[in-house]
């Protein structure tokens, strides 16, 4: 594998997909560690609501002092033990990459390796709460971890032999369960607290266009300037047909914030009685934003009735 390839998984690591899901905040860990290319041989990010709250890589002389937002008992212990955490799993990547290269995990030795692992604690507004950890070896799921079942599941069958060796720790294992279960909603929630970017939301906006491409008319929905990254964009109507390669195409702005757009081709015969809807679902959002397609390219909600949550 080139360095290339390498540097695109890092761009992935470091921009995950995230999918849509309405009043829910989220903690992330992204942890990765390398060998063989131009980056640092250990990385880590912690983000909110897709904000960094965290950062280190190996590169650094130190990790950075606890901010000054989150000055208070509880938030310098949980900054000190998210030190801690960090330090650990930079020793946890190194040992993973020392094994995969020992057992020949990947396949075929390769001087280039990288190991990823990506976690995430949902909690939703009713009280639900949800959690994962995914682990990948040179771009390819390698391992996950059951957290209610307390044992790792392998998504490959050499991942088996590092299964193993993780599961034998079983003190280890109850720490990390604990770990998903308790510490990291706690420390979800005293950021929430306390960040002044995590709970920042920015509505969309939202434009309809007509264009033509291959003798076919396209409607597009271009939609801009909303944060968070999640969205949903659907249009409606009969016989739309969708444009495949721009259904999951989201790219950040400037400014901090996204836009993304949704294009369909429009029935060929269709009259002006039959209306094209776009609508876009936002955590910014009470409701949503809809937008029909007409001479007057009026919205279906007038703007001062779109209510905005202030959280």
């Amino acid at each position: 594998m080139n360095e290339r390839k390498f540097l695109y998984i890092l761009i992935c690591f470091l921009h995950p997909l995230r999918l849509f899901g309405d009043d829910v905040h989220f903690i992330t860990w992204q942890f990765l560690g390398s060998e063989g290319l131009s980056l640092p041989m250990y990385t880590e990010r912690v983000t909110v609501n897709d904000v960094t709250v965290f950062y280190y890589d190996s590169n650094m002389k130190s990790t950075a002092p606890c901010p000054k937002w989150l000055n208070t008992t509880a938030g310098q212990q949980h900054w000190e033990e998210t030190t801690a955490l960090s330090h650990s799993n930079r020793a946890e990547m190194t040992s993973a990459l020392e094994k995969a290269k020992q057992y020949n995990l990947s396949g075929t030795y390769s001087e280039h390796n990288i190991y990823q692992g990506y976690s995430r604690c949902d909690l939703y507004a009713n009280g639900t709460i949800k959690s994962v950890l995914t682990h990948a070896l040179n771009g390819k799921d390698f391992l996950s971890f059951d957290i209610d079942n307390k044992r790792f599941i392998a998504s490959v069958s050499k991942a088996s032999i590092y299964k193993r060796i993780r599961e034998e720790n079983k003190a280890r294992l109850e720490r990390m369960v604990f770990f998903y279960k308790e510490i990291c909603f706690d420390r979800l929630r005293m950021f929430l607290g306390h960040s002044p970017h995590v709970n920042r939301r920015n509505a969309p906006d939202v434009r309809l266009f007509e264009r033509h491409r291959a003798g076919s008319t396209l409607l597009t929905c271009h939609v801009t300037g909303f944060y968070p990254r999640a969205v949903q964009v659907k249009w409606m109507g009969a016989d739309l047909q969708l444009v495949d390669d721009e259904m999951n195409n989201v790219l950040p702005n400037g400014d901090g914030t996204y836009q993304t757009r949704r294009s369909v081709i429009k029935p060929e015969g269709s009259t002006e009685d039959q209306q094209y809807s776009c609508v876009v679902h936002h955590s910014s959002l009470e409701g949503n934003i809809t937008i029909t397609w007409g001479k007057e390219q009026k919205l279906n909600r007038l703007p001062a009735s779109v209510k905005i949550k202030l959280l």
